[in-house]
């Protein structure tokens, strides 16, 4: 009966502190305290629209697609239905600042102002943010040695077709047992995430893996996205300091001669396919002597060891500096097994920086985990597909990514969340709850306005 009773006060504690959320009032607070400019960037958007027949702002259409992610809504036809409230309109009315709006805009002119838009414009707004955040103190201690900014990057899939939707798309054929043929067609997508925290990883541009035309005789990849992207990372960053990190197919030569052409450093996994020559060159080196190791370290207390100016030995024009870290585990059936990562950099490694470097290398994960894995499976669905259009794709996808940026800082500062423990599918549904439910008034607005201190973690 006892254990009993405390697990029916636990509960209590968390529905009485769950009832100091304010839903939709905390999340524009956030969003306003981070960047109170949104809705006049938004609003200087170059507008595809014959001004003549607009009824709806610019503003309007994207915090309503903004707060389609936030809340959950994966579907354009549930978006109709859950905002046809008019609490959903006076809410939007203060978050665009838009006066005049007397009625939600539905889904079909929103497909057709997306259909219209140039990407490329959203793509400017999520640069004015970034660089909201950069010049803030809050995020320093992110960076590596207290002085690059991490950027990860990695691909994936959106969205699978078994007919041809656009002639960009890409095309893989696959043989059957029978000999036959299945030919897929999919989009997909490279993104840059910038890492601000253990559980802030923000997209800072995007590259859409795409042929020209449909009769190319080499398809668009990774690579050359790749290179693409970091091209306008440094046009658009001309003076950041950038530490590149990435998985085995980054750890290429034309990757890594770039990043060093930038000014920039890099971390890329270590893998003897990918890098045959330098594997080779890096296991001899440390069977006649490692330059250092260091055990006992890490949350695993597992032991590291380095290797500096491989490249030279391999005769690799380029700098790499190779690290590795193991360490031993107990799995589910009580076996011990040990869990092995190797790395490449042009960083020095030494004694009292190799933890860290470690810490840093394994940060790569978190593009998986808190970036690609929340967005798939979390409250976005970026694989759900809300047009057949494909600049309107685009448009979506980047309005997901701006609504994530607002999110994680929204789940960051959150007392109340972190101390409820309340998953991110749950505060989703509460802030729809909210949104729908809860009018703004002026009471809400003082304390959205009202200056405060942010803290995160």
């Amino acid at each position: 009966m006892k254990r009993k009773s405390e697990w029916n006060t636990k509960k209590k504690k968390r529905r009485a502190k769950a009832n100091h959320d304010k839903g939709i009032v905390d999340f524009v607070k956030i969003l306003r305290h981070f960047f109170p400019e949104l809705p006049v960037w938004i609003n200087n958007m170059d507008d595809p629209r014959v001004q003549g027949y607009c009824i709806y702002t610019q503003a309007d259409y994207i915090m309503m697609g903004i707060l389609k992610n936030i809340c959950g809504t994966k579907s354009m036809n549930n978006m109709d239905e859950n905002f046809n409230e008019q609490s959903c309109i006076d809410n939007l009315r203060y978050l665009s600042e838009d006066s005049y709006l007397t009625e939600m805009p539905n889904k079909d002119s929103l497909t057709y102002y997306l259909k219209m838009l140039d990407p490329g414009q959203l793509a400017k707004v999520r640069k004015k943010m970034i660089q909201a955040l950069i010049k803030r103190k809050n995020f320093d201690r992110a960076r590596v040695s207290d002085s690059c900014w991490r950027i990860v990057l990695d691909g994936t899939g959106i969205h699978y077709y078994t007919e041809k939707p656009n002639e960009n798309c890409l095309i893989e054929r696959r043989k059957n047992p029978d000999g036959s043929e299945t030919v897929r067609y999919f989009n997909k997508v490279l993104e840059a995430k910038l890492i601000l925290g253990d559980k802030l990883v923000m997209s800072i541009d995007t590259e859409f893996v795409e042929n020209e035309s449909e009769d190319v005789p080499k398809q668009d990849c990774e690579i050359n996205a790749a290179r693409r992207l970091l091209d306008r990372i440094k046009e658009q960053y001309p003076r950041m300091p950038i530490c590149v990190q990435g998985d085995a197919l980054y750890a290429a030569e034309s990757i890594m001669r770039q990043c060093r052409e930038n000014g920039w450093h890099y971390i890329f996994t270590m893998k003897e396919s990918r890098q045959h020559t330098l594997g080779e060159c890096y296991e001899y080196i440390k069977f006649e002597g490692a330059d250092g190791w260091k055990d006992e370290i890490c949350e695993e207390n597992g032991i590291g060891i380095y290797c500096n100016n491989v490249d030279e030995v391999a005769g690799k024009t380029e700098k790499a500096n190779i690290f590795e870290y193991e360490y031993t585990y107990t799995n589910k059936d009580e076996e011990d097994k040990k869990k092995h990562f190797c790395w490449l950099t042009d960083i020095p490694i030494h004694r009292h920086n190799l933890e860290e470097m470690i810490g840093f290398a394994r940060g790569r994960w978190k593009i998986e985990n808190e970036g690609f894995n929340n967005q798939k499976n979390g409250i976005y669905d970026i694989e759900h597909l809300n047009s057949r259009n494909y600049n309107a794709i685009k448009n979506h996808y980047l309005i997901t990514q701006i609504a994530d940026i607002i999110m994680q800082l929204y789940l960051a500062w959150s007392q109340v969340i972190k101390q409820t423990g309340q998953s991110i599918k749950n505060t989703s549904s509460r802030l729809l709850e909210s949104f729908r439910r809860h009018t703004i008034n002026c009471e809400d607005a003082i304390w959205i306005e009202k200056r405060t201190s942010v803290y995160l973690e």
